[in-house]
């Protein structure tokens, strides 16, 4: 919707649209990102992880640019908003671009066309080492079909080719984790290495505990892990930050225009009972959208997007009477 409200601005005043970005995350609030991914789930792992493997499809500066969903994690660039420099962030490429070009009318005319998914800096420099471990591999391993159960750290060596190698009691710490990724040439960089082994002793994958009968493939184990150590307290809150920017072009000589609208949102406590950001700015424009019928406010029939006028204007005021702030910008 505020995208939408930008592209329509714009084409009213005789506007091209030359670039449009936009850039979305559902976050741990700083207090919140208290472990090595600066990253925490309010449902199943598996879904959050494997959308990091989905390929992408974005236009940059009038070139195609794809990229495959087993390098994705790769290709996470450093990002910042100018007027919230605290946060320190990368951005994601996120799935086909592309069809959003064509759902708001821009795909001829915009030379670029990006979404991404936003991440604390660090984030996918981790998540792609796990990937190249193995961590995220889905086949069932003859290990976890076994009756005797495998414990999390031989589970560990044998992601890291260590079964044969002689550690005293079986014991595997921070460093010689990171040493074993690091000769595996699994990362680039050592200090990649040890943010990751930093994570894995996080996740207790150093630790003599059983894995469940109900992981049966390294990818199960992982999002078990996940699901236990990376879930909000109940005295946390999750963060939603969206970011959009649109460059427009003039033709009579006016000057180009660079528009951005940014909502920053934090989870909300009342009354003992917690409410989510992601659950508020997800849930709150559906029951405006319901409202705006019943009071018979949309006059268009069928099924419709909230890119139409009618819908996004009213939807968009009520929003921020509900406190959800958007901050507009024009440079």
């Amino acid at each position: 919707m505020m995208a939408m409200k930008i592209i329509n601005q714009a084409r009213i005043r005789k506007g091209r649209i030359r670039s449009f970005t936009s850039y979305c995350g559902a976050l741990p609030s700083p207090a919140a990102a208290n472990n090595p991914l600066a990253y925490k789930f309010s449902w199943n792992p598996a879904g959050a992880i494997l959308s990091g493997r989905n390929p992408a499809t974005y236009k940059s500066h009038g070139i195609t640019v794809h990229v495959d969903g087993n390098v994705l994690y790769d290709s996470a660039v450093r990002f910042r908003i100018p007027h919230l420099p605290a946060f320190a962030l990368e951005c994601l490429p996120n799935r086909n671009s592309l069809t959003y070009g064509d759902l708001y009318g821009i795909g001829l005319e915009a030379l670029t066309i990006f979404r991404g998914t936003l991440r604390y800096e660090g984030f996918a420099e981790i998540m792609g080492t796990l990937a190249r471990i193995g961590f995220f591999n889905r086949e069932v391993l003859l290990t976890l079909k076994n009756e005797k159960r495998p414990t999390y750290v031989s589970f560990l060596r044998e992601r890291l080719s260590m079964q044969n190698q002689n550690l005293a009691e079986n014991v595997m710490g921070e460093n010689d984790i990171m040493e074993r990724i690091f000769a595996l040439k699994l990362c680039k960089e050592q200090g990649a290495a040890a943010k990751t082994a930093k994570t894995i002793v996080f996740l207790g994958f150093h630790e003599e505990t059983e894995i469940p009968v109900s992981c049966q493939s390294a990818f199960d184990v992982l999002c078990y892990r996940m699901e236990e150590r990376l879930a909000y307290s109940s005295t946390e809150q999750d963060m939603v930050l969206l970011h959009n920017e649109v460059e427009v072009d003039f033709p009579d000589g006016r000057p180009a225009e660079k528009h951005t609208a940014t909502l920053l949102d934090f989870g909300k406590s009342m009354n003992g009972k917690t409410t989510s950001a992601m659950a508020f700015t997800v849930g709150i424009p559906a029951a405006i959208g319901a409202l705006l019928l019943l009071a018979d406010k949309v006059k268009t029939r069928g099924v419709l997007r909230p890119i139409e006028p009618e819908v996004y204007v009213p939807a968009l005021d009520i929003l921020q009477a509900y406190g959800l702030k958007l901050l507009e910008k024009v440079d």
